[in-house]
């Protein structure tokens, strides 16, 4: 029953290795650098995978090899409710640099160059499909497995942009140009499974959609499609009472990519009955068994190619704060990301400078590609030249299995 895990799990495996989002503590005077300083480069990096159903255990396990327990993939299973379930990961790192005041008696912006490299990935999929996928359609015997509605979308890329940003309230505008390494997407309206009795029989009833880059690889040294994109972030602040107000909103990467002329696509609305392979001529069951023209005929998984222009996962993000015991800061975010999978997330940080160069906060956030989670994070600056950043968006997630999400973003600055 081997071909039914394949119907079921061709979306699954692809999210469960993969790594989304973090947030980095807000800007404070006393303890960043000094913005006057001529020149600025930073490197910053992040990773972070969520879910709302499947345990970090499972995809872990998936991860290391070797034999994937079954309790570790019932505790996952049973923990299902209903079938919005979704897994998606974020990986990216950046290296940029802000030099001296474009004119400093008219202006306070500073020209800004940035090189980037991206990996975004989500997946929406069914209770059943999980099941399948993990534990075969044995349990499926004269029964139908609901395997949609369904989705996963995944795609690796590079920014390379150049812009202004402002010295003093960090608000900013860039213009990258993208360079797509491979894209697959995946969006499934309607699908089924049907096992007979003693398997002797599958069937299934399939309506969606398959996109994909050049099927001969998407490694990040690979460069199958161009295109542009426009990241802004406009900040503000005013007075409320005694209490100084915080207000941003942004925009990341919003743009497109046009994948070049090898790109594929299938369109399939059918149902495929698959009760074995029928040989009329014993001399032609090679071309059973290994032709791949073959296979694809019966499949009906034929290709269509040419070039396709897609819109980037980009990200949207709204932000209210206000300054708190004079040394703390409480903001509130919310922000929504173009990818299957993602719902919008509302987060709630809190933090507090401590001295003068140290700064600690704690945020709660939900939503996402996953539930509720708890991070730390961590700012502190060595001298006048050198500022270092850490933060985790869900400190559980390093000590236990039986949670949801893990992630770590790290950002170093230096001014001279």
């Amino acid at each position: 029953m081997g071909s039914s895990r394949w119907i079921a799990g061709v979306v699954l495996f692809s999210s469960l290795n993969g790594i989304g989002q973090t947030v980095l503590l807000q800007p404070d005077t006393i303890v960043d650098l000094n913005a006057w300083w001529s020149n600025s480069i930073r490197i910053h990096g992040s990773a972070d995978y969520n879910s709302n159903t499947v345990f970090n255990e499972l995809p872990l396990g998936i991860y290391r090899g070797g034999d994937l327990s079954r309790s570790i993939r019932e505790r996952s299973l049973n923990a299902f409710d209903g079938d919005q379930n979704t897994a998606g990961y974020v990986a990216e790192g950046r290296l940029s640099w802000a030099g001296s005041l474009c004119n400093a008696e008219r202006t306070m912006w500073r020209p800004l160059i940035s090189v980037a490299h991206h990996e975004v990935g989500g997946l929406r999929f069914t209770k059943d499909q999980f099941a399948i996928t993990f534990f075969g359609n044995a349990a499926y015997e004269n029964q139908t497995a609901e395997l949609a509605p369904s989705g996963f979308e995944q795609i690796r890329y590079q920014t390379i942009g150049i812009g202004a940003q402002h010295r003093n309230n960090g608000s900013m505008v860039r213009v990258d140009l993208v360079r797509g390494n491979g894209f697959s997407s995946v969006d499934v309206q309607n699908a089924t499974l049907f096992t007979a009795i003693d398997g002797r029989e599958l069937r299934t009833d399939v309506a969606g959609e398959y996109y994909a880059s050049d099927t001969a690889g998407g490694s990040w040294d690979r460069s199958n499609g161009i295109g542009a994109a426009l990241t802004g972030q406009w900040n503000t602040s005013f007075n409320l009472g005694t209490r100084k107000m915080r207000f941003g909103v942004a925009v990341e990467d919003l743009g497109f990519v046009a994948w070049n002329e090898r790109s594929v696509s299938i369109t399939k609305d059918t149902l495929v009955t698959y009760d074995g392979w029928q040989v009329d001529n014993i001399f032609a069951l090679d071309d059973v068994i290994i032709g791949k023209d073959v296979v694809l005929d019966t499949l009906g998984l034929r290709y269509k190619r040419g070039s396709i222009t897609r819109l980037l996962p980009f990200r949207a993000h709204l932000m209210i704060g206000m300054d708190m015991w004079n040394t703390g800061y409480l903001s509130l975010n919310l922000d929504q990301r173009n990818i299957v999978g993602y719902i919008p997330q509302i987060s709630l940080m809190a933090s507090r400078r401590f001295g003068q160069r140290t700064q600690l906060g704690a945020v709660a956030s939900y939503g996402g590609f996953g539930v509720f989670r708890l991070g730390l994070a961590a700012k502190h600056r060595i001298g006048k030249h050198v500022l270092l950043q850490l933060s985790t968006p869900h400190v559980p997630g390093f000590f236990m299995g039986r949670t949801r999400g893990l992630g770590l973003s790290f950002a170093a600055e230096f001014a001279f």
